[in-house]
C-alpha cells in the first residue's frame, strides 16, 4: 500500500501525530498543578489512554486499508478523543480547568510553530503563519477544502472557514463546542506569536454562533 501514498498523505498524518500529541501535552499540563487526580480523570475520558503513534510510520500501520478512510478514521478519533478529555477536565477541575487548557493549547501552538519556523526564515511572517499553520492544523481531509486565506492588506490576511469539521465530533463526545472552538482559536494564536511576537488574532465571526462562516483575522501592528 506505500507505493500509493503521497506527500498529501504524509502531511495529514503529521497534523493527525500533532492533535494527539497535544491531547498529551495537555494532561502534562494538568498534572503539573492537580497531580495524580489527573490520571483518573484523563482515565474516566480515555479507557485505553491517550491516542498515540510512538515512532511508527504511516505505511506501518495503514496495512491493507483504503488510505483515505483510513485517515479519516485517525482524525476522527483523535478529536472524539480530545472533546472526551477537555470536558473530563471541565468537570473534575471546575475552578481552573478552562483556564488551563487555554493555556495549554496556546503552549503547544507556540511550541508547534517554533519548530517549523526556521523552515520557512525567509517568508514574511504572514506567509510563515499561512505556510505553517496549513501544514500543522488538523482540519479535515484536504478534499474538504473548507479553509481559505485572503490578504486584506500588507500586515493582515483573513482566515475563513466554510464549515466546522470539528462540531460534529465534539458533540460525540459531549463537548461544549463553545469552549472547544476558543481552544482551537488558542492554538492557532499560539502559532502566530510563535512565528512572530507582534501578530495578533481577532476573531469576527463563528459557525458556532449561528454565522455562515468562521473568521479571523490575523495581523502586524500598523505603522
Amino acid at each position: 500500500m506505500s507505493a500509493f501514498l503521497g506527500s498529501i498523505h504524509y502531511m495529514m498524518f503529521n497534523k493527525i501525530k500533532i492533535a494527539a500529541d497535544r491531547n498529551r501535552f495537555v494532561i502534562s499540563a494538568f498534572k503539573a498543578k492537580h497531580g495524580a487526580a489527573v490520571d483518573e480523570a484523563a482515565k474516566s475520558a480515555l479507557p485505553n489512554g491517550p491516542v498515540g503513534f510512538g515512532d511508527q510510520k504511516l505505511d506501518e500501520i495503514l496495512g491493507d486499508n483504503p488510505i483515505h478512510q483510513f485517515l479519516q478514521g485517525l482524525i476522527d478519533t483523535v478529536e472524539v478523543a480530545e472533546g472526551a478529555l477537555v470536558t473530563a477536565f471541565l468537570y473534575r477541575f471546575p475552578d481552573d480547568a478552562e483556564q488551563l487548557l487555554e493555556k495549554a493549547f496556546f503552549d503547544h501552538g507556540l511550541e508547534t510553530a517554533k519548530k517549523f519556523v526556521n523552515g520557512v526564515a525567509n517568508n514574511s511572517p504572514l506567509s510563515a503563519f499561512q505556510n505553517i499553520v496549513g501544514a500543522n492544523y488538523l482540519e479535515g481531509m484536504p478534499c474538504d477544502q473548507v479553509s481559505s486565506y485572503r490578504s486584506s492588506n500588507k500586515n493582515a490576511v483573513e482566515v475563513t472557514h466554510s464549515d466546522c469539521l470539528h462540531k460534529a465530533k465534539w458533540d460525540e463526545a459531549g463537548a461544549p463546542a463553545h469552549i472547544m472552538c476558543k481552544l482551537l482559536d488558542k492554538w492557532v494564536e499560539g502559532c502566530a506569536k510563535g512565528v512572530d511576537p507582534n501578530l495578533t488574532l481577532t476573531r469576527s465571526g463563528a459557525i458556532i454562533n449561528g454565522e455562515d462562516t468562521c473568521r479571523c483575522s490575523v495581523a502586524l501592528p500598523s505603522n
